[in-house]
């Protein structure tokens, strides 16, 4: 009995004199803060995208008030003076909800003027209720409450902004936008406004974290 016990000090001893004498037993590298796990993230396959060619026919289903629109894109109308509500100073996307399509006009500025149109991503829980297709308002959304402040998004050209707005949905299906609508048929100030009415272009909805595009102007300090 006292020979096994020899043994095993020095199996020990030994172990220990590779290991360090300050290294934990714990067979697993330390993780940093930045690194640790989120037990509430989960993903959630976003289904293939549909795309279908841009139209100027809108439903008429939405009100004149802030709100989440959440649906399918179906198409990106970059900036011209094109059909399907195109203009020079914005996106407009274009969501179907419950088997109509709607309008969201998302300013990026103008290319020839002056640009003044801020952005960057953040990934977040989606703020309000889970997906679910339709308009939901009574909803309220701002940056700072999500620990976003004027000086975290950066200035970008009407062009480079464009870019990155298309190429954030290349592969997007499910959608959500908080904006306020102008009318039955669209949405638009998907940007900061105050007052807990703040725009956001969420993708990968299904997902937690989720996804979101946040817009501000170079005058609007928060």
């Amino acid at each position: 009995m006292v020979g096994a016990m020899s043994s095993r000090s020095v199996v020990l001893a030994m172990l220990v004199a590779c290991r360090g004498a300050d290294d934990p037993l714990v067979d697993a590298p330390p993780t940093s803060h930045g690194d640790a796990p989120h037990d509430g993230d989960t993903h959630v396959d976003d289904g293939l995208p549909t795309r279908h060619a841009c139209t100027s026919s809108f439903g008429d289903a939405l009100s004149p008030t802030f709100g989440r629109l959440d649906g399918y894109l179906v198409a990106i109308v970059p900036p011209s003076n094109g059909a399907c509500n195109a203009d020079q100073n914005h996106v407009h996307l274009q969501i179907q909800m419950n088997g109509a399509v709607y309008d969201v006009a998302v300013n990026v500025g103008e290319e020839s003027g002056t640009q003044d149109v801020h952005s960057t991503t953040l990934d977040h829980a989606m703020p309000g209720p889970p997906w679910s297709e339709g308009w939901h308002t009574g909803v309220l959304v701002d940056y700072v409450a999500l620990g976003m402040h004027a000086t975290d998004i950066p200035l970008q050209t009407a062009s480079a902004l464009a870019a990155q707005v298309t190429s954030d949905l290349t592969t997007a299906n499910h959608i959500s936008v908080f904006a306020t609508g102008y009318g039955s048929d669209g949405v638009h100030l998907v940007h900061r406004n105050g007052h807990g009415t703040d725009g956001l272009i969420i993708t990968e909805p299904l997902s937690t974290p989720s996804h979101a595009r946040l817009f501000s102007f170079t005058d609007q300090a928060f």
